[in-house]
């Protein structure tokens, strides 16, 4: 399976990039809206070429704006941690048990974000498919992390086509035989990109934060949930003594 890779030469500033990074992190059903008025934007600015590749950027399925969100939300953490841990123990030679538990670790991970997604029944199968695949394949698991897929798998395998909403931009023919100098960003294009970069470092930072409390938040329900559960044991244990004390008494009182 083959992913297109995220990475490439961009001249600045990207608006086809810049759009698609937005558009992929909106709800699902404001994804159309919000393309056309990003290409209604471009073409009022005077970037009609830009305009155009936005306003073919494909609207994902259901599954994949899912999966998308788990992975700009920070949800995914422990999922992309246990696939690692997956991944270190099949490859690096660990016992069964490691591999055993780091499967099942994996599993979990899986399930408790198909339980979180609220999709269909059939939707989830194709999540659960997609998710569990991110700890063998590469290339998918990096498109996952950029949040920007499309298609989830059908079934029997992978969809045909790209997995990726990534701008894909020609290079510009010479009309010379002479190579030209790229031009100089102006002061307005260099101030856009700017703030664009800040944007994306302050959201960057949000995420952060927010998958560290999701993490230590999960990690206090834990810890409760065991806090709980050894007190219930403490108080049978309690009730235990106290009822088997009783029945020393009454039979040393018997005994007399």
């Amino acid at each position: 399976m083959t992913v297109p890779s995220t990475r490439g030469s961009v001249s600045p500033p990207d608006h086809v990039d810049e759009a698609a990074e937005h558009l992929y992190g909106v709800p699902f059903a404001d994804f159309v809206e919000e393309r056309n008025a990003r290409a209604k934007e471009l073409r009022k600015a005077g970037e009609k070429d830009a305009a155009a590749e936005v306003a073919k950027l494909p609207k994902p399925s259901q599954v994949a704006w899912a999966a998308n969100h788990f992975a700009r939300s920070g949800d995914a953490y422990e999922l992309l941690a246990a696939g690692a841990r997956l991944r270190e123990v099949q490859l690096g030679g660990g016992d069964r048990e490691e591999v055993r538990e780091a499967a099942a670790a994996e599993r979990r991970a899986v399930e408790a974000l198909v339980k979180a997604a609220g999709l269909s029944r059939a939707q989830q199968d194709r999540l659960r498919t997609l998710l569990h695949a991110l700890a063998s394949d590469d290339d998918l698991r990096e498109a996952f992390e950029a949040g920007r897929l499309v298609k989830e798998p059908e079934s029997g395998g992978w969809p045909t086509g790209e997995f990726t909403a990534v701008p894909r931009r020609s290079p510009a023919k010479k009309k010379t035989k002479t190579a030209e100098a790229p031009a100089k960003p102006s002061k307005r294009d260099q101030e856009r990109e700017r703030k664009a970069a800040e944007r994306r470092e302050r959201e960057a930072a949000r995420k952060r934060e927010e998958a560290e409390r999701r993490k230590w938040e999960r990690r206090l329900q834990a810890a409760r949930e065991q806090a709980d559960e050894a007190k219930r044991r403490l108080e049978a244990a309690r009730e235990a003594y106290e009822s088997a004390t009783h029945e020393v008494a009454r039979i040393e009182e018997q005994l007399g």
